[in-house]
């Protein structure tokens, strides 16, 4: 899927020069075309030829690619902390640095969604220890491609939010819907998607669980249990939307066993939203049962917000170097930092997602010299390089075609092959649920999309807030939130927003790490 610059350009600002890339701030990977001055962004369009943004561009590709890159309080650089303090140091002495550190002890690898692909194969020809904040799948994450949602005549969405992830990607469900597709929206809160459905029940996740593990009972359920029983048999591949998050949660296995079942009972296609990795890596779940083995922590992007305050303490005691974008609570953590490069800054590979395809993104702005490519400097420090396309070529991808055609799907087993067991899940009267929102970690560092959620506050079903005398506020792992009772979120929920932390420059909140019990889950009991 080449694309080409359009003749007459789309914008009416000066400019010197206009790329074409594909967008690998979520799993859409739309095209775009961006404008230059001087090096500097002067504007940006979706490709009017793209058939996965169809000319359009969300609010996120547009923070990412035009705020970030001239965001002043973007790091620059490489900085040592000595004491409790940073101080800039040169590139080479940086790089002495980190190659004394990581060539003593164990080291673990934590990779976040600004990973490119070449990171990940480095880090994993290094060490089995590459830990990753996204849920880890070793089957085909989705059988329909997002651009053909559109052709589902039933669609059965589990607490799943484009909107919040993949957010161009909603406009092929609401096609589907104007089209005469039936939407069946079951989730613990109130989501975009819910607006659109014909029928919608919001419920706690083990009823959300219970309801689909009814699905495959031959035994007569209630009336909407029935309802969709009998749509899946009558229409034949209908579509079964799940939010990503609920693999990063207790209710993992026994819904992808349960997703298997309904694959093979009813032949339905499913799609994962959200942060998915596609490749063999290590939970963070796993991280925090090991983490005192290890003397080194490499991490690309902002992970220790799911740290807890007990951990950060032991972080002291060992050598951490981060590869950031802006000054966040991971920085603050970290022994050496190097200002990151941003995935329009490299050539990029966009794999961490739910969708079934990787995307090839080529480089589309010329970093200074004080902005750092990942891969480059640890190459450099462990003195070991990779063979994308070899790695590629293992998986039935030739590198060459995927950057002409900007796309490839991946080649792995269906889920349908994967041999699972149903185990019993967790209940309870109060579940804390946090997840993503409209505005994700990097977008709080921008004002105006701050602004779009400026506060991190805590949501409850106005009964629940009366089952438990809730009153004005409420207090979650020793930090007191704002509540609010609404009747967006399923009774027996508490939820609060998880992409805030404490190093925010505007309106700070706190890092998921410092209030729940279990931070690698989106969900657990309260109570």
């Amino acid at each position: 899927m080449s694309l080409e610059i359009t003749k007459i350009p789309l914008t009416a600002k000066e400019f010197d020069i206009q790329r074409v890339g594909f967008c690998a701030g979520c799993g859409c990977g739309c095209g775009y075309i961006l404008y230059l001055k001087e090096g500097e962004p002067v504007d940006l369009y979706g490709h009017p030829a793209d058939p996965r943004g169809v000319g359009s561009f969300c609010s996120k590709g547009l923070t990412y690619i035009q705020e970030v890159s001239k965001n002043p309080l973007r790091l620059r650089g490489t900085f040592y902390k000595r004491g409790e303090s940073f101080e800039a140091i040169d590139y080479r002495q940086a790089i002495e640095m980190l190659k004394e550190n990581l060539h003593k002890g164990k080291t673990a690898f934590l990779l976040g969604r600004e990973a490119g692909l070449e990171e990940y194969l480095l880090a994993k020809s290094i060490t089995e220890d590459v830990f990753v904040d996204a849920p880890v799948v070793e089957f085909m994450p989705s059988t329909m491609h997002p651009t053909r949602w559109k052709e589902a005549r039933f669609i059965l969405s589990l607490d799943a939010e484009p909107v919040f992830s993949e957010v161009m990607s909603a406009r092929w469900i609401v096609d589907a819907v104007e089209a005469g597709a039936y939407l069946f929206c079951l989730s613990s809160r109130y989501e975009t998607l819910c607006a659109k459905a014909k029928k919608r029940k919001l419920l706690k996740p083990d009823l959300m669980l219970k309801f689909m593990q009814e699905l495959l009972d031959p035994e007569r359920k209630d009336e909407d249990v029935e309802f969709i029983k009998k749509s899946l048999l009558l229409i034949r591949g209908s579509l079964v939307l799940v939010g990503t998050h609920l693999l990063n949660s207790p209710f993992g296995e026994t819904l992808l066993h349960i997703l298997a079942q309904l694959r093979r009972k009813y032949g339905i296609n499913y799609s994962f939203v959200g942060d998915l990795m596609p490749f063999p890596a290590k939970s963070m779940e796993e991280l925090f049962s090991k983490f005192e083995e290890f003397d080194n922590f490499v991490i690309v992007g902002n992970l220790l917000r799911y740290f807890t305050q007990e951990q950060l303490e032991l972080l002291k005691r060992r050598f951490v170097v981060s590869f950031q974008v802006f000054p966040n609570i991971t920085a603050h953590h970290s022994n050496l930092i190097f200002a990151s490069s941003m995935f329009f800054e490299r050539d990029f590979i966009n794999y961490r997602h739910g969708f079934g395809y990787i995307i090839y993104s080529p480089k589309t702005m010329f970093p200074k010299d004080d902005l750092y490519n990942p891969y480059d400097i640890l190459s450099e420090a462990f003195d070991k390089k990779v063979s994308l396309e070899a790695f590629l070529s293992e998986i039935g991808i030739d590198l060459n075609r995927l950057k002409d055609k900007g796309e490839e799907a991946l080649r792995v087993m269906d889920l349908r092959e994967l041999e699972l067991s149903f185990r019993e899940t967790p209940k309870g009267r109060l579940f804390l649920y946090t997840d993503s929102t409209l505005v994700e970690d990097l977008g709080h560092w921008n004002p105006w999309t701050h602004e779009m959620e400026k506060y991190q506050r805590a949501y409850v079903n106005p009964k629940t807030a009366r089952e438990f005398s809730f009153g004005d506020r409420v207090e979650i792992g020793g930090i007191t939130f704002e509540l609010h009772t609404t009747e967006n979120i399923a009774e027996g929920v508490l939820f609060i927003p998880l992409d805030y932390e404490e190093f925010q420059p505007f309106d700070p909140g706190y890092r998921v790490g410092a209030f729940t019990k279990k931070p690698y889950h989106r969900y657990e009991v309260l109570v």
